[in-house]
């Protein structure tokens, strides 16, 4: 799953920021996300529109 997802520098940079003790989760759970909306590559505008759809 994950070899197929490109993370833009800027997402990486926004993943960096998010607490380390999280992180490895969160990242599974935006690659998760991502693959089921049919998106290969990560940016900040889709980790923000699935972080909208987990809590909206």
């Amino acid at each position: 799953m994950a070899d197929e997802l490109t993370w833009t520098d800027e997402a990486l940079e926004r993943l960096k920021a998010i607490p380390f003790f999280v992180r490895k989760m969160a990242k599974a759970t935006i690659e998760k996300e991502a693959v089921k909306i049919g998106e290969t590559v990560i940016t900040v505008e889709l980790m923000k529109k699935i972080k909208e759809q987990e809590h909206g």
